[in-house]
């Protein structure tokens, strides 16, 4: 790390021409401002030139010192690699001359006397590819870091996701859960919004937990937690927002990475490809990815009739059920950035998603007296397969205006997504003689689109804060049609169910705009105050059974934000802040088709759901001692007209059950996250992350008024070191506790994992070997839901167990210019040649 900081340092006080000297006995760079300018004596000069291809070294640092290694003066390279000192007096002397990527050299002179100046022609610098690697691989950040408004967990630093993928990345981030279904949860909620690189991709938004499966562990560079967005951030998404970066290299050159990895559970191969000469940048990635999950699971329902407020059991029906899915992914990215000047920045991607998901899945359902007797006439099995096919393409295009004024900036953005969808379902029931008893088949074809269009600005004051605005459009339309048809025994034609069939059109238009307006004082306190105005229009038509159903309804929101953080001594900050969600209801919660594959608990959705308003307040505490650094998180979070997913039976005393969506009232989450890392020996680190809250419901279902009360808890931890011979180890866990809802209340559950990783050709090529769930082959969570009629008791068992081989190979030159060292220190703002 020390390395790595005094190469930029250099380098940028070089193009500062407020030279940096290295003192060769300590290795430490000394302003110039402190050496002895001498007054009188000859000029000196010379070139720098790379030993290799004889082309000058720009703006590398040259010191002069004595013999005694006492330091004099120093100055840079110009652009040429010339450098010149004015005043040399008569002596013996040594020059040090330092870039980054190239070894230290010492060359000796001698000035004797006399007024001629003295050309010392070209002297050569060699490479020095253990200072590049140096730059990799010693520079490395903590896992988690501290943000004003959240927290960055740096994927790239964790071993154990090498071969994995975004699911596998999230589930170590703090603050983040994963069942295993793969629903992501942010402190208790699931209601959160996630960004790819700072914007929103139509890939996350249809199946989180399969597009989480398909993004590549390898291009993750790190996942940041915003529990406490600003007015400048979309307000959807009640319990905050995720935003996914992925790598992309700002380093001149060409630099590339192929990664290959087999395994019980997951293959995948991905490269990547960066290039950069001067004012243009070049990146690409291509990838694919095949997953296999399998599982099975069991359930008991049991039918009661209540009087006098005694429940008696009438009957009892068992299921049991085995699936298997064989996922199957490819994705491609091009994208391109063009610096026209110091002011102007253009930049543009593509990328192209396909995936084909293959669900085998096997339903046997039996029905029993209250006494135990089988009543084997209502045997059913059921045979299930789901064909799903996926094509998605996201483009979006971006300008970036710098002004003269440091801070000052222009924003405009372009995003269009789309997506397509074709799912083909086929069943065959069986009853217990193996006769076919009913065949059903259904075809769906659905698209999505998304156009965004956004643009910022940034004004800062000289003593009066930065001053912040924009304005944004998000334009969605979805669509899909499903064509039912079923027959009751195997010689029976098929015919159309209209009551299953439905032809769905669903638009979404948000305009929005925003200020915030940020205030810093006496470098202790930070004041952000900001509203944001949301409009949204909402149109859709429901064909469904011959009857179609409108939507028109428009609605408007504002939402206000505040921020009040202050700084103390030992880096130490606390932090008030205050914000207003929302939480719009998606397509599946809307769409009114009928999922009938479980003949005991009919799925559809809810077309009059209303948009859900939450407001989220915390106070946080942060201390960065030394090597160590604590986090500490009290939160409240009030949800009104809250969306939730509930059952209930469709009559009284009636076998089946209708699971639908609805706005069911109030829900309040009261927290506290803490979170605690810390480094050891410069090559071990620790973390340990807890996220406890107490959730307090307070709803309806049908008629009933429900209250339901718990704490519950997410626990999650890592450990790393890595040893002298290129051998790194890491081990990571998590535990979540039980769960509850307004009907239902589940298990705890939990994963692990444990990475090996060895480097070898000079740390351009590894060998990885990572373990998760390795003591025993599933995962059980038991989950009990209650009704008016019924209880049901499911046993749910995914076959978790991971093994995973890796082998990543890092090609290309890092050349490391020093305006681009200097650009990432000042945002930009420094001035280039030309």
């Amino acid at each position: 790390m020390l390395h790595l900081k005094r190469l930029f340092f250099q380098s940028i006080l070089a193009f500062l021409a407020v030279p940096a000297i290295v003192c060769p006995r300590n290795g430490m760079a000394t302003p110039a401002v402190a050496a002895i300018w001498q007054t009188s004596g000859v000029p000196v000069s010379g070139t720098v030139v790379d030993a290799v291809i004889k082309a000058p070294v720009d703006f590398a640092t040259v010191a002069l010192q004595d013999k005694s290694g006492k330091l004099i003066t120093g100055v840079p390279c110009d652009q040429n690699g010339h450098f010149t000192f004015p005043k040399v007096a008569p002596g013996e002397y040594n020059l040090v001359i330092s870039f980054i990527g190239y070894r230290t050299k010492i060359h000796p002179i001698q000035v004797s006397g006399g007024t001629a100046p003295i050309q010392l022609g070209q002297i050569l610098l060699e490479t020095d590819s253990k200072a590049l690697e140096e730059v990799v691989v010693t520079g490395e950040k903590n896992l988690i870091q501290e943000t004003d408004d959240g927290m960055v967990y740096n994927a790239e630093n964790d071993i154990t996701n090498i071969g994995g993928t975004a699911a596998d990345v999230l589930k170590k981030v703090p603050s983040l859960s994963i069942d295993m279904d793969g629903n992501v949860e942010m402190r208790g909620s699931n209601k959160i919004k996630i960004l790819i690189n700072g914007k929103p991709s139509t890939m996350l938004a249809d199946n989180l937990a399969e597009a989480l499966q398909q993004i590549p562990a390898d291009m993750i560079k790190s996942v940041e937690v915003i529990t406490s967005p600003s007015a400048k951030y979309d307000a959807e998404g009640t319990a905050g927002v995720v935003n996914i970066i992925t790598k992309q290299s700002t380093i001149e050159g060409m630099t590339g990475q192929v990664t290959a990895t087999a395994g019980n559970r997951s293959n995948n191969l991905n490269t990547n490809l960066n290039v950069r000469k001067k004012k243009l940048g070049v990146r690409a990635s291509v990838g694919g990815n095949f997953n296999d999950r399998l599982g099975d699971s069991e359930s008991d329902q049991v039918y009661f009739r209540e009087e006098n407020l005694i429940q008696t059991p009438t009957k009892l029906i068992r299921q049991s059920s085995a699936f298997e899915n064989n996922g199957r992914s490819f994705f491609s990215q091009l994208g391109a950035d063009y610096d026209f000047n110091e002011h102007h920045n253009l930049s543009a991607s593509i990328r192209v998603n396909r995936s084909r998901n293959l669900s085998d899945r096997t339903l046997s359902t039996a029905q029993f007296t209250p006494s135990g007797e089988e009543q084997t006439e209502n045997y059913r099995f059921r045979d299930i397969d789901n064909l799903n096919r996926n094509n998605g393409v996201e483009t979006n295009l971006h300008y970036k205006k710098r002004f003269k004024q440091k801070g000052q900036e222009l924003d405009v953005m372009a995003i269009f997504n789309s997506n397509a969808s074709d799912s083909d379902y086929r069943l065959t029931e069986e009853n217990r003689t193996a006769y076919i008893t009913r065949l059903e088949q259904s075809d769906n074809h659905s698209t999505g689109r998304e156009f965004t269009f956004q643009a910022d600005y940034a004004h800062p004051f000289e003593k009066l804060g930065r001053l912040e605005g924009g304005i944004r459009a998000v334009l969605r339309n979805s669509g899909s049609d499903y064509n039912f048809l079923y027959s009751r025994s195997a010689d029976a034609p098929l015919t159309e169910d209209p009551a299953r069939s439905n032809l769905f059109s669903y638009h979404q238009d948000v305009y929005s705009s925003y200020l915030s307006y940020t205030l810093r004082w006496k470098e202790k306190y930070t004041l952000r105050v900001g509203g944001r105005y949301e409009y949204t229009s909402v149109l859709g038509d429901f064909a469904t059974n011959n009857v179609e159903t409108n939507l028109d309804r428009p609605f408007h929101n504002f939402m206000p934000n505040v921020m009040l953080m202050k700084r103390f001594s030992k880096d130490q900050r606390l932090r008030l802040s205050y914000a207003t969600r929302i939480q719009r209801p998606g397509m599946n919660q809307l769409n009114p088709y009928r999922n009938e594959s479980n003949q005991l608990n009919i799925r559809y959705g809810n077309p009059n759901l209303e948009a859900e308003i939450t407001h989220n307040t915390e106070l946080n505490y942060s201390w960065l001692l030394k090597t160590t650094s604590f986090n500490a998180s009290l939160y409240w979070r009030q949800t009104n007209n809250d969306i939730n997913q509930y059952q209930f039976p469709i009559r009284e005393n009636n076998d089946t059950l209708n699971t639908t969506f609805a706005n069911l009232g109030k829900n309040a989450t009261y927290g506290t996250s803490l979170n605690a890392t810390t480094r050891f020996k410069e090559k071990g680190q620790i973390g340990v992350n807890l996220n406890l809250f107490y959730n307090d419901l307070n709803s309806f279902v049908g008629r009933n008024r429900i209250y339901r009360s718990g704490f519950m808890y997410n626990l999650s931890g890592n450990a790393s070191y890595r040893f002298v011979n290129d051998l790194s180890v890491q081990t990571a866990g998590s535990f979540n506790s039980p769960r509850l809802s307004l009907q239902s209340r589940s298990t705890y559950n939990y994963s692990y994992s444990l990475g090996l990783r060895k480097e070898f050709w000079k740390r351009k090529g590894g060998v990885s070997l990572n373990v998760e769930n390795f003591l025993f082959s599933n995962n059980s969570i038991r989950t009990t839901v209650t009704n008016t009629n019924s209880s049901n008791f499911n046993l749910n068992n995914n076959y978790n167990r991971v093994v995973r081989v890796s082998f990543n190979y890092r090609f290309g030159k890092m050349e490391f210019k020093r305006e681009k060292a200097l650009e990432k220190f000042t945002g930009g703002e420094g001035k280039r040649k030309g």
